[in-house]
């Protein structure tokens, strides 16, 4: 049976954060002894832009990570829905994914993490994953160059990057500059027809997916 979206609030650094939480492991008999169940926690764009959890980028990663098995995570940034605190420019809005993980590894049962961003969300999953630790990241659209990310660390895990090369707010060749200079890269997927918000590309987006995932 498949499991139902569970909307709730939990303590933030600035207050409540609003979460919206499916347990792939709700109904089973027993969780004890479940071994591989993975949890992916999904950050949505820029807050100041419209960007919260009910973004059509974050619902279709949502969505397809549910039809394979896993538990997942999104939620509002601080000032976003009914999330207390106000934008961050992305130092508080780390705080707020760390907030979740701490919150997601004392509540459920899983053993692998995944965290995932998209444009905003993007470079704040990879800001926080020095504190997090997660197990594997998906990255979409990061917008280099509108952030500072020579500051942010290497990926030390398993990581994948999704990118639109019709991209209309970050620039392609910056960001796969970026991407390709490290040194330990994402496996790295672009799509021509893409711009920065997907449109008309979800479908492609969910079989890049399941083709690694």
């Amino acid at each position: 049976m498949k499991s139902k979206a569970k909307l709730m609030q939990i303590s933030g650094s600035v207050g409540p954060l609003e979460l919206r939480v499916v347990n792939a492991l709700v109904g089973q008999a027993s969780q004890q002894g479940l071994q591989n169940h993975t949890l992916v926690v999904i950050s949505h764009p820029h807050s100041l832009y419209g960007g919260t959890m009910d973004n059509k980028v974050v619902t279709t990663m949502e969505r397809f990570f549910q039809s394979i098995g896993y538990s997942t995570i999104a939620y509002n940034f601080r000032g976003v829905g009914a999330s207390a605190g106000e934008y961050d420019g992305g130092v508080g809005e780390q705080r707020d994914l760390q907030s979740v993980v701490d919150w997601a590894r004392s509540e459920l049962a899983f053993d692998t993490l995944i965290i995932a961003g998209f444009s905003f969300g993007a470079y704040v999953t990879l800001s926080a994953q020095p504190k997090v630790l997660a197990d594997r990241l998906l990255i979409v659209a990061p917008p280099v160059g509108l952030y500072d990310f020579s500051a942010v660390s290497e990926v030390q895990v398993p990581w994948d990057m999704l990118v639109g090369l019709e991209d209309e707010v970050v620039d392609v060749k910056e960001m796969l500059n970026w991407a390709m200079n490290l040194s330990h890269k994402p496996s790295l997927y672009c799509r021509a027809q893409a711009s920065h918000f997907f449109h008309g590309q979800l479908i492609w987006l969910k079989k890049v997916l399941s083709l690694t995932y």
